[in-house]
């Protein structure tokens, strides 16, 4: 500090203390005058940090600065998506300040910016982010410039089937930083999925739903070993399932549904990951057996393999799905009889097994599945007689037996028939039988002969059907009645 400065703050100090130092305690302020002298100074250097610091802060603020290689990319890009704005007018730097579905963040070195998200086209009305115009598309040699992309996601973008668009096989190019890449509602993207996209070999999901893809699923998505989510459901895929797909270890959620895959059920998805939650390969041309393998899949809660073309009978090990929650085979070629193994998927909450070839008798063991609420055993084979146990189950809330071969009286009492009301569906089965106090449920009244074996159950249809007295009354009626208007009429005339 300057020394006419330092003269003039120990000047002002002094004038500060110079009443307290007149006073009569004047030894007090001499003790203390050091002290003060120490603080004003302390408050002085303080006050020069305030002012030095906010003027770095402002210079960093200032410097703040996007990669201009992702800046010219990002603007290609934009205006291929949606021509119809001046993004450059709006946002002459997206990255500071521009619209939502676009993230950047700075380097932790350099402190320069680049593009980590890139999210288009339309989720719901209450989420904004760049709409896409009718023409969209987009330019292969833009995507690949980005070198730190976290997420890119197109979602209902591309609608135009007369303008179709493909998934560029550049996106290959982002390397292992991105994450997730989602193409999602897209009906005007076509074309097959480029094996290119292997080498994105940080992927943890990738979901192509409810798009145009056509051809085979690539073999280099095998390469994908961190990948927790492969969502290609909803397109027009064929061929077989790769078998490579094995080697992804670390799935959750594995969902191929609505597409037009053939081949047989891959022997290495029954077992071997300790992840996987979801298996959903319903509707598709799948064929044969189903191997009995279904081991080490600890963590699986819904298995889907409905609507296809699988045939042979259901594996024994399916039972050993313990925390399996929902089970869908129907729609399938698979016949022989039930395992009573499925008795012992406590935790299953949906079984749906109609439309099949399944024969003989419905497992007793199914009252064990106190958790169950969906029960479709419709349109099988099925034959003799329902268990009653089904009425103890706690949450049954659809019983659907519909078109077996079922006989005999319906055992279940008359609160369990009123509860399910027209959730309970066993029409279709010629030797079924209801008994007197029950609805009609679509099956013939049981009769007199009729062998009971539910002991609550009465063992003859109502009185009113069965009696003569009380089919001789109708005729009493009539004649009381004809009597009663013949002397009427003579009292009138007379």
């Amino acid at each position: 500090m300057a020394q006419p400065t330092r003269h003039k703050l120990h000047r002002q100090l002094q004038l500060f203390l110079s009443p307290l130092s007149s006073s009569g305690d004047g030894l007090l302020f001499l003790l203390l005058r050091p002290f003060f002298s120490s603080f004003f100074r302390g408050l002085l250097g303080f006050s020069f940090f305030v002012f030095f610091w906010t003027l770095f802060v402002a210079g960093a603020v200032e410097a703040q600065e996007t990669n201009p290689v992702d800046k010219q990319a990002l603007f290609e890009l934009m205006y291929s998506i949606n021509y119809e704005n001046d993004w450059l007018s709006y946002y002459p730097d997206p990255c500071m300040g521009g619209p939502q579905g676009i993230v950047c963040e700075p380097d932790a070195v350099t402190g320069v910016y680049y593009v980590t998200q890139l999210e288009f086209g339309f989720i719901s009305p209450i989420t904004s982010i760049i709409p896409c115009s009718n023409n969209a598309t987009i330019p292969p040699a833009s995507i690949a410039k980005f070198t730190h992309l976290d997420t890119v996601a197109f979602y209902n973008c591309f609608m135009d089937t007369n303008n179709t668009v493909t998934i560029p096989s550049e996106i290959g190019q982002l390397g292992p930083t991105l994450r997730l890449l989602s193409f999602t509602g897209n009906t005007g993207l076509v074309g097959g999925i480029p094996p290119e996209l292997g080498a994105l070999t940080g992927l943890k999901r990738l979901v192509l739903v409810e798009n145009g893809l056509q051809g085979s699923i690539p073999q280099e998505l095998g390469n994908l070993t961190s990948l927790t989510q492969l969502d290609v459901s909803h397109n027009s895929l064929t061929g077989q399932i790769p078998g490579s797909l094995a080697g992804l270890r670390n799935l959750v959620n594995l969902d191929m549904r609505y597409n037009r895959l053939d081949g047989v059920f891959p022997l290495a998805f029954g077992s071997g990951f300790p992840a996987l939650q979801r298996l959903a390969l319903s509707y598709n041309q799948l064929q044969g057996s189903l191997p009995d393998m279904f081991t080490d899949l600890p963590a699986l809660s819904l298995l889907d393999l409905s609507f296809n073309n699988f045939s042979g009978t259901l594996p024994l090990t399916l039972g050993s799905l313990s925390n399996l929650q929902d089970l869908f085979l129907s729609a399938n070629g698979i016949g022989g009889e039930i395992p009573s193994s499925l008795g012992a998927l406590q935790n299953l909450v949906i079984l749906d097994l109609s439309w099949s070839n399944y024969s003989g008798t419905i497992p007793s063991s199914f009252k064990n599945l106190q958790n169950l609420r969906y029960l479709g055993l419709s349109n099988n084979r099925l034959t003799g007689t329902i268990p009653a146990s089904l009425a103890s189950l706690p949450y049954i809330f659809t019983l659907n037996l519909e078109a077996n071969d079922l006989s005999g009286p319906l055992p279940f009492p008359i609160s369990f028939v009123q509860k399910m009301g027209q959730n309970l569906v066993v029409r279709g089965n010629p030797g079924l039988c209801y008994n007197s106090q029950m609805v009609n449920m679509g099956v013939e009244p049981c009769s007199n002969n009729s062998s009971l074996t539910n002991a609550s159950a009465p063992s003859s249809v109502s009185p009113s059907a069965s009696s003569p007295q009380h089919g001789r009354n109708p005729s009493i009626f009539l004649t009381l009645a004809f009597l009663f208007s013949f002397l009427y009429t003579v009292l009138c005339i007379l």
